[in-house]
């Protein structure tokens, strides 16, 4: 569980340690664990519950064994909680399997804040990533869709997410034209058409109907005409 302390401040006591965690900070613990708790009068508090399965490989129960402080005003915290906040309003979460990198993502920030070991650097970064996929693939029909926008959406810095994005092996801008170069393959399948190629660039917003076929014959091996003949009439 973590809770964080909106004002007062609450004594978290276990058989093996002692928190007094005061407004402005917050705690994770494992709740299964036996703790006697004491507050100050007026209180106040945000608890988030993190289901204890989630803690599958890579991550390990051990890094419950002991409660971790932290104060809400690092940027690792506002990360979490911006993330959750923009996770609220998030669409894509109807899908099995983004609501899924949802949960690796915010388990990656929470971990990344309990240890400093740099292999759980590296998952926080994978968790940005993940999330940050999860913006892309809601936005990849905006004509405004940058790193900026994401990093934004995210509540973090775009030289944070580039970072982030610096541990795997593409850039921010390498998914965005990944993504929109697989729904224009779709695209041109469902109309049958090459005269739609000028049209299907537009609407991915590449930049003209050249640079699309481009990149298109660097991810397919032919150009989008070719393709769409050869697998119309396979098809057909």
């Amino acid at each position: 569980m973590i809770h964080a302390i909106t004002s007062g401040w609450i004594t978290f006591e276990s058989a093996i340690e002692v928190h007094t965690v005061r407004a402005g900070q917050l705690i994770i613990r494992d709740a299964g664990n036996s703790w006697r708790l004491a507050s100050s009068a007026n209180t106040a508090s945000h608890v988030i519950t993190i289901p204890r399965t989630l803690f599958r490989k890579p991550f390990s129960l051990d890094l419950l064994k002991r409660a971790h402080v932290a104060d809400m005003a690092s940027p690792e915290v506002r990360l979490i909680f911006d993330y959750l906040r923009m996770l609220e309003t998030a669409e894509w979460l109807d899908s099995p399997g983004a609501a899924d990198l949802a949960e690796t993502a915010l388990l990656a920030f929470v971990v990344g804040l309990m240890e400093k070991d740099p292999v759980y650097h590296w998952l926080d970064a994978e968790g940005t990533i993940l999330a940050a996929r999860g913006v892309i693939e809601q936005h990849l029909q905006d004509e405004d869709l940058s790193p900026a926008l994401i990093a934004h959406r995210l509540g973090i810095s775009v030289r944070t997410l580039h970072r982030s994005f610096s541990c795997g092996d593409q850039s921010v801008m390498s998914l965005i034209r990944q993504l929109r170069i697989e729904k224009a393959r779709a695209d041109l399948l469902s109309r049958r058409s090459e005269a739609a190629v000028s049209q299907v660039a537009a609407k991915w917003h590449f930049s003209d109907a050249s640079h699309f076929i481009r990149i298109f014959k660097a991810r397919y091996g032919v150009t989008p005409g070719v393709y769409v003949h050869d697998h119309v009439d396979a098809g057909s």
